[in-house]
């Protein structure tokens, strides 16, 4: 069973929708019987939502001391849906439903992604220098990393490929020799140990 993660932070959030998250959390956690107790309480919550409110109602009349006093108290009141966060972290049993019911959002559990994808518009095009080759495709959803395999064409049952790893999606083969024909191919790298290679694709290094 996956743990149940609390999001308590919430800085990148626009003044005015962390005014809306924060009446949301106190609205949710008044009366909650699943956290009679909380840490930091209540009260601590309600004056620091009320200080922020009316700094924010404030602004438009103010200038360089009402934006500081709005500053002022947008940290505390992060801080103190931060602590409170934690709080829920900690006492909602890890179980989603008692998480969700204080107001806090949890971070949705991760599905495995499986076995990858054929790679998709896989080419074979000239390097910058002599004897180069760079072979490429596009992104594979669920790819960590990339593996790139090369041999002397034509293909074979005795061929033996030589492979080559990198976290981007393409790869230059930079040591090949001129006038000579190879074989490429490649496939995405993710959770799943099963590889599915793109289609076989010759290219006579320049």
């Amino acid at each position: 069973m996956e743990t149940v993660k609390v999001i308590y932070n919430f800085s990148k959030l626009k003044d005015d929708e962390l005014d809306t998250k924060s009446e949301g959390v106190l609205k949710k956690m008044t009366g909650n019987a699943n956290y009679p107790a909380p840490v930091p309480s209540l009260d601590k919550l309600i004056s620091d939502t009320k200080e922020y409110s009316e700094a924010l109602a404030d602004l438009p009349n103010g200038g360089t001391e009402a934006t500081a006093r709005k500053n002022a108290a947008r940290r505390e009141l992060l801080k103190t849906l931060r602590l409170l966060g934690l709080y829920i972290q900690a006492n909602c049993q890890n179980n989603e439903t008692i998480a969700l019911s204080s107001g806090y959002p949890a971070q949705k559990a991760a599905t495995p992604v499986g076995v990858l994808a054929k790679p998709e518009n896989f080419e074979v095009v000239n390097g910058p220098a002599s004897g180069s080759l760079e072979i490429r495709c596009k992104k594979i959803d669920g790819a960590k990393s990339y593996v790139f395999e090369v041999t002397p064409a034509p293909v074979t049952d005795a061929s033996v490929w030589t492979a080559r790893y990198g976290t981007s999606k393409s790869f230059l083969f930079g040591d090949l020799k001129r006038g000579k024909e190879y074989a490429f191919r490649m496939a995405g790298i993710g959770t799943d140990p099963m590889l599915v290679y793109s289609d076989e694709l010759t290219e006579i290094a320049q």
